[in-house]
């Protein structure tokens, strides 16, 4: 377990379920970023939800409170964007809304219905008709993707769904393999590796998902710390093996500071 926080150089943390609710942040979560900035620590933020641009997510942070900029975020939308940029693919048709289009179009890719690539994200305005598509599109021959493992979405105190629901539907329909493309992938283990000037010696993910961001920090071959902000889940964290087991475990994450 780790306490001494003093030779880390950077954290990641992620955002969901760790750093915010969306539209609130939690507890104590503020302070802790100003103290570790204040001591001179490098600072960044993943992200499993694929609505907003990376730009949108900035400004989301700073108007609540920590001043944050676009390139300070890794977001699944921005990651696969970059996958399909550096992969040659101009084309896909998007399960998704218009911060993951946006994304997508930064690099040079253009939304088509009739693509021969699909990507799954959440999308709050999904329908049947949506999934006929994708069946359509498969059945010629298209390819399929997603953009995270993320089962729910927090605004608040409410919960919505994230885009694995979306994905098993399409999966299930398809009878195809989804490739992913977020958190835990390879390729968003390239992305962080290859965007981050960081040590892996000195770094830590911090997030609150053993299946996604634990098990992306410790395939990078980071540090990684779980925050458990109830203890719902502490039995099934403490009996993690593997990829999913994490460094440390953090209770509160005022933790931090007492350990640096």
């Amino acid at each position: 377990m780790i306490t001494n926080y003093s030779n880390i150089k950077t954290f990641i943390f992620s955002l969901d379920d760790t750093i915010w609710k969306w539209n609130e942040l939690y507890p104590h979560v503020n302070r802790v970023i100003s103290t570790l900035k204040n001591r001179g620590k490098k600072i960044y933020y993943i992200t499993s939800n694929s609505i907003s641009t990376r730009e949108q997510i900035a400004q989301r942070l700073t108007k609540l409170g920590i001043k944050t900029g676009e390139k300070e975020i890794i977001s699944t939308g921005y990651v696969c964007a970059k996958y399909f940029e550096e992969n040659n693919i101009d084309e896909v048709y998007v399960v998704g809304e218009s911060g993951l289009i946006k994304e997508l179009n930064k690099y040079g890719i253009s939304i088509k219905d009739d693509a021969k690539h699909v990507l799954i994200g959440t999308d709050r305005n999904f329908t049947y008709w949506k999934l006929k598509k994708i069946y359509d599109l498969v059945d010629a021959g298209a390819k399929l993707y997603t953009t995270g493992l993320d089962s729910r979405w927090s605004v608040g105190d409410e919960i919505y769904p994230g885009a694995l629901p979306f994905s098993t539907a399409v999966k299930t329909f398809t009878g195809k393999n989804i490739q992913l493309l977020g958190s835990p992938s390879g390729y968003m283990k390239e992305r962080i590796l290859n965007d981050i000037f960081l040590f892996p010696e000195d770094t830590i993910l911090i997030g609150s998902n053993i299946s996604t961001d634990i098990k992306l920090g410790n395939i990078s071959g980071l540090f990684t710390g779980v925050l458990v902000h109830d203890n719902a889940n502490m039995e099934k964290i403490e009996n993690a093996v593997g990829d999913e087991k994490p460094s440390t475990i953090i209770t509160d994450i005022r933790e931090i500071m007492k350990g640096l």
